[in-house]
């Protein structure tokens, strides 16, 4: 049988069908993929450290409107320790450096399986050799099924008959090897495209993630504010000692402050008047009693 018979019988033209089926299937698939996560890479090549707190809006906004990152990115936010004060662009101050930590490492949340398989049919594609694989058995049977039904032992037609057998013996078998042959190219071209096109992009986000991103996790963070909590519990002993001295000396100082300045107006006062009187006459002597 010639070359060219044999890849026109309607058999191995449908296995050849279904190869090529799945094999641009797959590529749509994976372009639409490595164009989406292209996009995330590139934005969050775009941002630094140090800008991460005064474009944190910016960033939740691009993250949560991309199909592919959005329910990966709601998960991912939780775990997000925020600081006191979030900049915004316009009220930068280059004296102070917030920052965002993250509890947990990034790749729990950015991996293979919410980037990549969640967001195109994995299984089917994993599926995909085996159905290959399983239409040559199929069309094998069938095609020897159809020859041994055209077999025709009378008289002067038993040759022909056999020779019929044999040549649709010869296309069954050919059917599982092209099958398996396919299925073989399939799996070697799928493997090459997500590695270039879903596997590359996905781990360069991965460690733009880690490079934006300081980890602190749960237990540090704890152990923190318990260092902090003791840093305070010995500032408020030591103010709440010297709380009575403090309010003793302001007491004093403000009574002083207050005081003074009235008993001087009253001997101010009492010296004007015993000179009136002593002008007068006789009043002065009263007045000494006094002092």
């Amino acid at each position: 049988m010639s070359f060219i018979k044999i890849v026109t019988e309607p058999a191995i033209l449908i296995i050849t069908a279904f190869f090529l089926f799945f094999i641009l299937s797959t590529y749509l698939s994976y372009s639409k993929t490595e164009k989406k996560l292209n996009s995330v890479y590139k934005f969050l090549a775009g941002m630094e450290k140090k800008e991460i707190s005064y474009r944190y809006k910016e960033l939740d906004e691009f993250m949560s409107e991309n199909t592919f990152t959005n329910t990966a990115w709601d998960d991912f936010k939780k775990a997000l320790i925020f600081p006191d004060k979030i900049f915004t662009a316009n009220q930068q101050n280059h004296g102070y450096s917030p920052e965002i930590y993250l509890t947990v490492d990034s790749s729990y949340f950015f991996n293979e399986e919410t980037l990549v398989y969640s967001n195109i049919n994995h299984k089917f594609i994993q599926t995909m050799p085996t159905l290959l694989t399983g239409l040559g058995p199929l069309f094998t049977f069938l095609k020897m099924a159809i020859a041994f039904t055209k077999v025709d032992f009378s008289a002067g037609a038993a040759e022909e008959s056999l020779n019929g057998l044999i040549s649709g013996i010869q296309v069954a078998a050919l059917c599982s090897v092209f099958a398996v042959a396919y299925s073989l190219l399939f799996m070697f071209f799928e493997r090459v495209l997500y590695d270039r096109k879903c596997k590359k992009y996905y781990l360069l986000i991965q460690k733009e993630f880690i490079r934006l991103f300081d980890v602190c996790t749960s237990e540090q963070f704890l152990l923190d504010l318990v260092k902090e909590a003791k840093t305070q519990n010995t500032s408020n002993v030591q103010i709440l000692k010297s709380l009575p001295e403090d309010f003793a000396s302001a007491v004093t100082k403000s009574i002083g402050e207050i005081t003074t300045p009235y008993l001087e107006n009253i001997l101010y006062s009492l010296n004007k008047l015993n000179e009136t009187m002593d002008k007068g006459g006789g009043g002065g002597d009263v007045v000494d009693k006094l002092f």
